[in-house]
């Protein structure tokens, strides 16, 4: 098994949800960050936050960092998050036996300091797990967030580096009822969290 695994498919098929439940309790132990929703009494989202993946496994005492604000047409971004937080939670990751990247390869991919950590991140001998944004789904953050034909550029190289790495797989899923991902993901666990 290639020591890191990314889940791609469509938004909102619950590749995370996957991830998570999955994880489970293992969530606690892992290095990297989540991503998620904050939703409103009707349930409409008004904003994504950045936390340690150990937060997710239900370690209390992290704030939850908004970088997109979804109140608001278009959406405000913080890229601070990613130039500082995002950062150091990339370099920590090394202390811990697995890292949790869920996701990248939105907007945060056009800061240079974010970039340069991930690349020496996935150059590390770190195992990670998690979710990546499909081109289609970049090229929607694209038009929402008004980028240039540079990050077109740096996604679809993202993915074809990543493609070509002899020690990733990228897998297509369409989400938690996937039941060929679910079988893959465990067999990751197994060999990297549970071996």
């Amino acid at each position: 098994m290639k020591k890191h695994l990314f889940l791609c498919g469509p938004a909102g098929c619950g590749k995370s949800r996957l991830l998570r439940e999955e994880l489970g309790p293992a969530l606690a132990m892992a290095g990297g960050y989540v991503t998620g929703a904050s939703r409103d009494e009707s349930g409409k989202i008004t904003g994504v936050d950045l936390l340690p993946a150990a937060a997710a496994g239900g370690i209390e005492g992290f704030e939850a960092l908004r970088f997109l604000d979804m109140t608001c047409i278009p959406p405000k971004r913080d890229n601070e998050v990613f130039r500082g937080p995002a950062v150091q939670l990339l370099q920590e990751a090394e202390y811990y036996p697995f890292s949790v990247i869920d996701e990248f390869g939105g907007f945060e991919m056009v800061i240079p300091q974010y970039r340069q950590q991930l690349a020496a991140f996935l150059s590390s001998d770190q195992p990670c797990v998690g979710v990546l944004k499909t081109v289609e789904e970049a090229q929607k953050a694209r038009d929402l967030f008004g980028l240039g034909e540079k990050y077109t550029m740096l996604i679809q190289n993202l993915h074809q580096v990543l493609a070509q790495d002899s020690d990733t797989v990228l897998l297509k899923t369409s989400g938690c009822g996937d039941e060929t991902a679910r079988r893959i993901l465990r067999q990751w666990i197994k060999e990297f969290v549970n071996g």
